[in-house]
């Protein structure tokens, strides 16, 4: 009887234990040969769906793990990462009350987590088999509530007349730009306008690092 009740209290206390690590884990996958591919000279656009020549942006998985307090982002594609500044990794993790990011472009990584005026920040990315890993404090609650990537390439910078940029995005519903079918193709004629969203994601990209850079600068100076 004794042994018994020593083994319940042992398996109780073990019970409780484990209970005050948090421990979770998510992730999409995303198929390959699903890029997106934008192309511009001068006046004349097009967008052509399901590229399949661009094995280091095409993502196969984004995910994160929580074990101990800490949080783990990651980003696959099916080729390499490439250190570039025109290619660009992007990850977001939004919790129920706090935002994370991963990004890496050109040799430099960032993570970055913000829950109201408390934020985390580690810029010790790692990369291994065309992966792309960060390891963050966790803040608030870890609880999935979205999680996406995107990952893309171009050749010319905003505003120039002649360029072409690659897209993916896992899920591909992040993607919200009007293309209508994939494969399709548009020539606005003499409007001289190009598409609203020639490359989607710099507008947040500018105003995340914006944040970021703001919040290291004010923690350093404290």
């Amino acid at each position: 009887m004794k042994l018994r009740k020593s083994s319940m209290c042992l398996v109780g206390f073990a019970v409780l234990v484990l209970s005050c690590f948090t421990a979770s884990a998510s992730s999409i996958t995303d198929g390959t040969n699903d890029i997106w591919h934008w192309t511009q000279t001068g006046t004349t656009w097009s967008w052509v769906g399901n590229v399949g020549n661009k094995p280091n942006i095409d993502i196969t998985e984004v995910s994160y793990s929580v074990n101990d307090n800490k949080i783990t982002i990651s980003l696959q594609v099916s080729g390499d990462i490439q250190t570039s500044d025109k290619v660009v990794y992007w990850v977001f993790y939004n919790s129920t009350d706090t935002q994370y990011w991963l990004s890496y472009t050109n040799d430099s990584g960032n993570g970055f987590g913000m829950k109201g005026i408390n934020f985390t920040s580690e810029q010790n990315v790692t990369i291994s088999d065309g992966k792309l890993s960060v390891v963050l404090d966790a803040l608030g609650d870890t609880s999935k509530v979205d999680l996406w990537g995107y990952a893309w390439e171009y050749t010319t910078t905003l505003g120039s007349q002649t360029g072409e940029w690659w897209g993916d995005w896992a899920p591909n519903e992040k993607f919200t730009h009007d293309t209508g079918t994939p494969g399709d193709s548009e020539t606005p004629g003499n409007d001289s306008s190009p598409p609203e969203k020639k490359t989607p994601g710099f507008e947040v990209v500018a105003v995340i690092a914006a944040v970021a850079i703001a919040l290291i600068l004010i923690r350093r100076h404290q």
